[in-house]
């Protein structure tokens, strides 16, 4: 029955995805209003680019949270924590990997198409271990009366990870180097959040 209910997370964290999706463009929009920046300022400046990888960051992680816990409820315990939340973040990373790719398939139909799938396709693995990573650390922050502490690592860590993207677009990191990087930051991050979650188990396994 657990089971089912992890596959429940990690389909309200596909569903996390869309939702988050429709929010961010319009916030992200209104903060460059009240500012006074141009919309495109979060693609070609870096301290922008900063503010608008931390508005999506914070947005992504209340969803992603949001998903986790509604199915943790229903299906799983306080031990589950971490896993709830990794299932869910890995959904929300699935569904987003899964358009990038479809389209890198696309591209590669078209006359102009080149190149390998080899490099999309492992960073989409780091994009969707860096929001399991995240997700699962807020989780577990959340049930072990910790969640601001670990929100506020899981946003600062997310936005990092979307800040990747905006030296890569002012071509201050070439596409492998992003990649490297984004694999082994959510790696890292994961393996942290794994190490958390078998603390409890271990505790009670020697007392």
């Amino acid at each position: 029955m657990r089971r089912a209910w992890f596959l429940a997370a990690l389909l309200a964290g596909a569903v996390a995805f869309w939702v988050a999706a429709l929010l961010v463009d319009p916030i992200q929009a209104l903060v460059a209003y009240v500012f006074g920046w141009e919309i495109d300022a979060y693609s070609v400046n870096v301290g922008i680019g900063l503010v608008g990888a931390l508005i999506a960051a914070a947005i992504n992680e209340i969803f992603k949270l949001a998903a986790a816990l509604m199915t943790l409820a229903r299906g799983g315990t306080e031990a589950d924590a971490a896993a709830f939340g990794a299932a869910a973040g890995a959904g929300f990373g699935a569904f987003g990997a899964y358009q990038v790719i479809a389209l890198a398939l696309i591209a590669r139909t078209l006359p102009i198409g080149t190149g390998s799938l080899a490099t999309p396709l492992v960073q989409q693995f780091g994009f969707v271990a860096a929001n399991a990573a995240s997700t699962a650390l807020v989780t577990y922050g959340a049930t072990h009366r910790r969640l601001g502490m670990y929100l506020l690592v899981a946003v600062l860590y997310e936005t990092l990870y979307g800040i990747l993207a905006v030296l890569f677009g002012q071509q201050l990191l070439t596409l492998q180097t992003w990649t490297l990087l984004g694999v082994v930051i959510g790696l890292g991050l994961l393996g942290y959040a794994v190490a958390l979650s078998l603390r409890p188990a271990a505790s009670r396994a020697t007392s």
